[in-house]
């Protein structure tokens, strides 16, 4: 629990270090991208780096809606699916970091527009109606996760990057599917 706590300090701590930055007025997704294309020579390095830049970019979408789920719901099983999801997403996010910083690859360091909009809109619902809908749109965001994981692992040369995306893969794979049956469970209701 304590190495859990130091993680995701040592998370906000970078995120707020780098949210610092005057590219922090714009989507920093779009920052990464636009610096990643001006870096990298080869079309292949510049996809590469944009995956990196768009995972980093989903774990923390994913950690969004991880927090407002443990903090919103009053469902136990659904604010503890959501906990182990978030130290998860933050672990994996470290990873992405990690490579980043190794591979000379500009990063997000924080959630997308788009995502700042869903998170708000699922904010204003109530319980039950708020489960299901988080859990829609969480198990929506890994299944659409899990084809672009798996499409890059298959395209990716940088061994390093393929490592990543096969672990993380599996990690995916089993959140979809304690997500999936929280998803069911919360139906019957």
């Amino acid at each position: 629990m304590n190495q859990m706590r130091t993680l995701f300090v040592s998370v906000i701590f970078v995120s707020l270090v780098c949210g610092c930055s005057s590219e922090n007025k714009r989507d920093s997704n779009v920052a990464a991208k636009e610096q990643n294309e001006e870096k990298f020579d080869t079309r292949a390095d510049e996809k590469e780096a944009k995956f990196v830049a768009d995972a980093v970019e989903k774990k923390y979408d994913e950690m969004k809606l991880a927090e407002l789920a443990s903090s919103k719901s009053t469902n136990k099983q659904v604010q503890d699916v959501a906990q182990r999801l978030l130290n998860e997403q933050s672990e994996s996010l470290v990873a992405f970091q990690n490579l980043a910083r190794e591979k000379g690859i500009t990063v997000p360091v924080e959630e997308g527009n788009e995502s700042k909009k869903q998170v708000n809109e699922l904010s204003q619902q109530q319980d039950p109606e708020f489960d299901k809908k988080w859990c829609d749109e969480i198990v929506s965001k890994h299944e659409k996760a899990i084809r672009e994981f798996e499409s890059m692992r298959d395209k990716a040369t940088d061994p390093e990057l393929k490592e990543l995306i096969a672990n993380d893969l599996m990690n995916l794979r089993a959140q979809l599917d304690e997500l999936n049956a929280l998803e069911k469970n919360i139906a019957k209701r």
